[in-house]
């Protein structure tokens, strides 16, 4: 028999409201965006070295108006408690962020997958290229990940993919919990070129075996 909702509640879930706290770590912060956060964002985004690494819904050029319009089309998520997307900012008065201000180093979202696969949720994320190699990104997603199972407790597993040539981003899967669990052999066409996607997963029984 379907449950009568497949929507996950939480017993505590983040704000609905812009720029509500999602995690911190001991460097960075994860929120909502704000609609002032847009020239952020693009500054972040508009590099090709990170949409090569993206699906071609992910705009370039990156604008504050391209911005705008993927916070508006998120706004329209299934549940607006869900953690569709977030800001990543660097922590103020750090070495790598000196000013009192956070800064903006990327963003990061799960996508609530709904029918039979409503207990599953889908991880995205980039960073700009200045704070690649510095650790960010696998403290970013190891964070979001432990943060949506403690969150959700009926979410049950959580799953990322990366482009078979993009080495970087499959160690960040890897090293924040999530499993290599096979390749979807010229799945993706990118740039007029059909590429590997390697597929990770996370189930919830696995983050209570790390954890021991």
């Amino acid at each position: 028999m379907a449950p009568a909702s497949r929507i996950l509640e939480s017993p505590n879930p983040p704000g609905a409201e812009p720029g509500a706290l999602f995690f911190e770590t001991e460097r960075l912060i994860v929120r909502r965006y704000r609609a002032d956060d847009a020239p952020a964002l693009a500054a972040a985004a508009n590099y090709t070295q990170v949409s090569d690494w993206m699906s071609d819904r992910f705009p370039s050029p990156y604008t504050a108006d391209a911005a705008l319009e993927f916070f508006a089309r998120h706004e329209k998520a299934l549940h607006p408690t869900h953690p569709t997307h977030a800001a990543v900012l660097i922590k103020p008065n750090t070495a790598d962020n000196p000013s009192s201000e956070p800064r903006m180093i990327g963003g990061l979202g799960a996508d609530v997958m709904e029918d039979i696969l409503y207990r599953t949720w889908n991880l995205g994320y980039f960073l700009t290229p200045s704070a690649w190699g510095k650790g960010y990104a696998t403290e970013a997603v190891g964070g979001f990940v432990r943060w949506l199972f403690a969150t959700w407790p009926l979410l049950n597993r959580i799953e990322g993919e990366a482009y078979g040539h993009n080495v970087a981003s499959q160690r960040v899967l890897e090293k924040s919990g999530l499993k290599r669990e096979g390749v979807r052999r010229g799945a993706a066409e990118k740039q007029g070129v059909l590429v590997d996607l390697i597929m990770f997963g996370i189930v919830r029984a696995d983050l209570q075996e790390q954890s021991r």
